[in-house]
């Protein structure tokens, strides 16, 4: 059983050392602090006991055991702004690098299509950069990587370890007007909707939100209950586009994760897929490669939201992110 703690009413400070391990971008994307620690384990207050792949990325940059426990977004938010320093909104450019020859063109046009309207800046890098020099390249500084790759080992290393959210682009370019956004009912929701926030101020734009159902599940409908992560990650997200007229709309599928996805995308409505990483990203390798293999959406590109964590190649662990 997860305690639950008022960070409000919480008599203690958050130890320094343990912050100092922690950026706070990581603490946003996972809405999780650390609070203290002792004897090899440290105590995290975060709105998602139930994010195992989040609390082992916590675990390894802890270098502890983490004991979690329950509190709500709002507070946490409201610790992150008390505990960490304010920080000016990142104006990252937008890397672009192509490790297949055929789809280099595609690539540029890819980054151009987000960094327009985001207003970012486009630093175009050598189709001969070998993937770890793209790695060691494109640091936290950028805001996102628009990446093709020649080869099934590129792409999960690219999703594995890149330190960056990405653009995986598969075929020629296309407008991509229609969005699929998979609800995760984490904190990364947030990062993710607001990744495609200046996409869906373009007139014309438009998207479906699929949350994604954590199994064992219950009725579809449950997971837009009033109190569900899901349903208010999406009504903040609306009222921050309550002035433009983006069109958004709400699917309910039933069955896994994985298949709830491919099955939407089979339809053929879309030109984009968004779907964040929890850790190592090992969902979304499984989503992209069943799509892949079923050959359900062919050639779209696909944005994945990522952690700001850089993790070796070697690092994986068992839950699915």
């Amino acid at each position: 059983m997860t305690i639950n703690l008022e960070l409000a009413a919480y008599p203690g400070a958050a130890d320094g050392d343990l912050l100092n391990r922690i950026d706070r971008r990581v603490a946003s994307y996972y809405l999780a602090v650390p609070l203290a620690g002792e004897g090899g384990h440290v105590t995290v207050a975060t709105a998602y006991p139930d994010n195992a792949a989040a609390m082992r990325v916590f675990e390894r940059l802890l270098r502890a055991k983490v004991v979690p426990v329950s509190s709500s977004e709002p507070e946490l938010h409201a610790a992150i702004a008390r505990l960490y320093p304010e920080v000016a909104p990142g104006e990252g450019a937008i890397a672009a690098w192509s490790g297949d020859p055929s789809l280099a063109e595609s690539v540029i046009d890819t980054a151009n299509a987000f960094g327009r309207p985001a207003g970012r800046p486009i630093v175009i890098l050598d189709a001969s950069t070998g993937l770890d020099q793209v790695l060691g390249r494109v640091t936290h500084d950028f805001s996102l990587l628009v990446c093709a790759v020649s080869n099934e080992r590129e792409r999960e290393e690219l999703i594995r370890r890149s330190p960056v959210s990405l653009v995986l682009v598969r075929g020629n370019y296309v407008t991509f007007d229609r969005l699929l956004v998979a609800l995760r009912g984490f904190g990364s929701d947030y990062e993710a909707l607001e990744r495609i926030s200046p996409i869906l101020c373009r007139e014309g734009a438009g998207a479906t939100m699929l949350p994604l159902s954590h199994p064992p599940a219950s009725r579809p409908q449950g997971l837009m209950a009033a109190s569900s992560p899901a349903r208010l990650h999406l009504q903040s997200f609306l009222r921050d586009l309550d002035r433009q007229k983006a069109q958004v709309e709400v699917r309910l599928i039933e069955g896994d994760p994985a298949t709830q996805i491919v099955d939407e995308l089979a339809r053929g409505w879309y030109g984009l897929l968004v779907i964040a990483a929890e850790a190592d990203g090992a969902f979304v390798g499984e989503v992209i490669s069943r799509i892949e293999r079923e050959g359900a959406w062919p050639a779209r590109p696909i944005l994945i939201v990522k952690p700001p964590v850089s993790l070796p190649s070697e690092w994986a662990g068992p839950a699915k992110s």
